[in-house]
């Protein structure tokens, strides 16, 4: 018996059609692992919040539901092995949430996995940060270069707008946290001594001698604005402490990333601020809106994926068939228009002749667009600019914002242009944290918008099926 292709194709349209949101969007979860469970945990716990026990109880459930016959915790299926720091942060959460033992088996196995694997010692550096600033561990030079390095002039061959805009979303307010050392431990945390199976490694002298020529470059910098400047470590403090509030969403989130805020909470715990200041509730608030149900239990998002998902399934249910004029092509499309970015981002720095007009992953998102997005919009609204202005609008609008964002060598990364300075490969910040366009090279993904470009600006208004259209994205 054949399988009905067609048959099949209109099931899903219609399992779409009546799963969209009232906005017009799609609010499915965007699963990304445990840590942000974990790491959820540990923050109200650490801040003794127990108005949330509900919560924490499912994501305790949740975490143990992800471990592994071994003992460990794997960030991604395909990960061959337990990961050691993960599996760190997962015995660490349980243990701390208050409704697991250290004698339950499920910790003992962990137990033996880290203690099999090199301890607590060899976690990454934002595990080790995670256990610093919450009292499991002594303060290591995790960051060698001193804060004052943010101050540097945008003509210094390393300034902080070289860092990619994730990677200054989260180093913004781990600087701080370094720089004071700042630990918050209530009476009531466990103890991780018996994870540690030797001395801590001093991470200083293991810099590699690239490292420590480009941190002496940037410190000379440095020293050479002191002479211009009195009390620069306090400037660049309140620097960073402003980049924060003012890149902060409406829901109270640093850049509606999970990690960011969650350093930004305990950046302002460290800068005086009591857990009951407005910011830090409203961005605990923010974390928490982000949260969702996944096989019965809570779901800690890093951050949500409604444009995303609209843009893709708009475009999808068009592709196949579906007509411009439907209501649910009308509400999705209206609901892209509404998430369209009028404000300036740090893009800005890089692109200063640009007008706002990109999209953003998130539902919350309005001064952090990127590539895919705006890509993967612009092709859900190519056959419907030709039906109103205001499409063709926020068309044109989209069309030179991504335009705006080519590479030099030609191609495009995430967000911004040309932050691609091969000197932050030597600074120990993770892989990939630093730099947008580690492999600047043409996305097809993004590639596939130009075509539609050139075909709609001959005048087709067809909503006929086309060769010409691209039809999936890949974030």
């Amino acid at each position: 018996m054949g399988v009905n292709v067609e048959g099949q194709i209109n099931e899903l349209i219609n399992k779409l059609i009546s799963e969209q949101a009232e906005d017009g969007s799609w609010k499915y979860p965007f699963e990304t692992g445990i840590l942000t469970d974990c790491c959820m945990i540990i923050l109200l716990r650490t801040l003794q919040l127990e108005e949330d026990e509900d919560l924490i109880k499912s994501l305790t459930r949740r975490i143990l539901n992800e471990q592994y016959e071994d003992g460990a915790w794997r960030l991604f299926l395909d990960e061959e092995r337990g990961n050691i720091s993960l599996t760190v942060s997962s015995y660490y959460a349980l243990q701390i949430s208050g409704y697991i033992d250290r004698d339950n088996p499920n910790l003992l196995q962990a137990k033996k996995f880290i203690i099999e694997n090199g301890g607590i010692e060899s976690v990454n550096m934002f595990t080790n940060v995670l256990l610093s600033l919450t009292g499991q561990k002594e303060w290591e030079v995790l960051f060698p270069i001193p804060v004052e390095a943010v101050l540097l002039p945008k003509s210094f061959p390393v300034n902080f707008f070289d860092i990619s805009v994730f990677g200054r979303a989260n180093i913004a307010p781990l600087l701080i946290l370094a720089d004071s050392k700042f630990v918050i431990k209530p009476l009531s945390s466990p103890k991780l001594n018996d994870l540690f199976i030797g001395e801590s490694k001093n991470r200083k002298e293991e810099e590699m001698e690239e490292t420590r020529s480009i941190i002496d470059f940037i410190e000379h910098g440095i020293k050479e604005i002191e002479e211009w400047h009195n009390d620069l470590h306090g400037k660049a403090i309140e620097y960073l402490e402003d980049y924060m509030i003012q890149h902060t969403e409406a829901d109270g989130t640093l850049y509606s990333y999970f990690s960011a805020t969650f350093y930004m909470i305990y950046a302002f715990l460290a800068r005086g601020k009591s857990k009951n200041d407005p910011k830090i509730i409203k961005a605990i608030s923010g974390l928490k809106s982000m949260i969702c149900v996944i096989n019965g239990n809570y779901h800690c998002q890093y951050t949500t994926a409604n444009v995303w998902n609209t843009s893709l399934l708009s475009d999808a249910i068009q592709n196949a068939g579906v007509p411009t004029s439907h209501p649910t092509i009308i509400k999705a499309t209206e609901y892209l228009l509404k998430r369209q970015h009028n404000k300036f981002g740090d893009w800005k720095i890089h692109s200063p002749r640009t007008l706002p007009g990109g999209w953003g992953f998130s539902n919350i998102n309005t001064i952090n667009p990127d590539i895919d997005d705006t890509s993967a919009s612009l092709r859900s609204l190519s056959r419907l600019i030709h039906t109103q202005p205001i499409y063709q609008q926020s068309w044109n609008r989209g069309i030179q914002w991504i335009l705006s964002m080519q590479n030099d060598d030609g191609g495009w990364a995430s967000f911004e242009r040309n932050v691609d300075n091969p000197l932050l490969n030597f600074l120990p910040y993770g892989e990939g944290l630093l730099m947008d366009a580690l492999i600047n090279r043409p996305n097809w993904t993004n590639l596939g918008i130009f075509r539609n470009v050139h075909r709609y600006s001959q005048g087709s208004s067809s909503n006929k099926k086309s060769d010409e259209m691209v039809i999936y994205a890949s974030e």
